[in-house]
């Protein structure tokens, strides 16, 4: 018996990403399927495309008055140097300051540091996507990056280290609060994690 291989075979009927992993998204989309309601509910935020139009209610770019500065729950560096604060937009605040607090909970200020989740990468930055001419989800303050060096935007599973087992946690954190990360969608830009769907 493999449950990994049923779990997948699950996964796929349902629509979600086949990982053989029971994370918040397969936890949803099972409740849908059974028609229960489960005990939490991912936020459900616009997609890029919406955001980019301007449609959603994270407003227009650059729109320094909708962001607002919070204090992570652990120790972060940016460059080496602490970081004594972070900028994003407020309506993802709560959701950032709760997973960074379920990291801590979770791994412990020695693990977070031997994995590199307390390398910050940077979060409201008003530019265009890496090899793109759209804006990117930054430029809202709503896509943060982690461990930048050993993430790099071109580089893949294995090699970038937020895509090891030993992180799978950490993404599952991020997801329960909806955001998204592009490793795991695309397998790019493994640093990066989104407070919007992709499509």
């Amino acid at each position: 018996m493999n449950i990994k291989n049923d779990i997948i075979r699950i996964q796929k009927k349902i629509g979600v990403a086949a990982d053989g992993i029971i994370g918040p998204r397969t936890v949803q989309a099972l409740s849908r399927e059974l028609g229960i309601t489960p005990a939490t509910t991912i936020p459900q935020w616009p997609t890029q495309a919406e955001v980019r139009r301007g449609t959603s209610f994270f407003g227009r770019p650059g729109n320094e008055g909708a962001l607002t500065s919070l204090v992570p729950p652990y120790p972060l560096l940016y460059d080496g140097k602490p970081v004594r604060s972070i900028r994003v937009h407020e309506l993802i605040a709560p959701h950032v300051q709760a997973a960074l607090r379920e990291v801590l909970e979770h791994y412990g200020q020695e693990e977070i540091h031997r994995l590199g989740l307390d390398l910050y990468g940077g979060c409201y930055n008003y530019r265009t996507s890496t090899g793109g001419s759209s804006l990117s989800m930054h430029a809202w303050g709503i896509a943060l990056d982690f461990s930048p060096a050993a993430n790099a935007y071109k580089m893949k599973a294995p090699r970038a280290t937020l895509s090891h087992r030993d992180c799978r946690t950490w993404w599952e954190i991020w997801e329960s609060h909806g955001a998204v990360s592009l490793g795991r969608e695309r397998d790019i830009d493994w640093m990066h994690v989104q407070f919007a769907r992709l499509s």
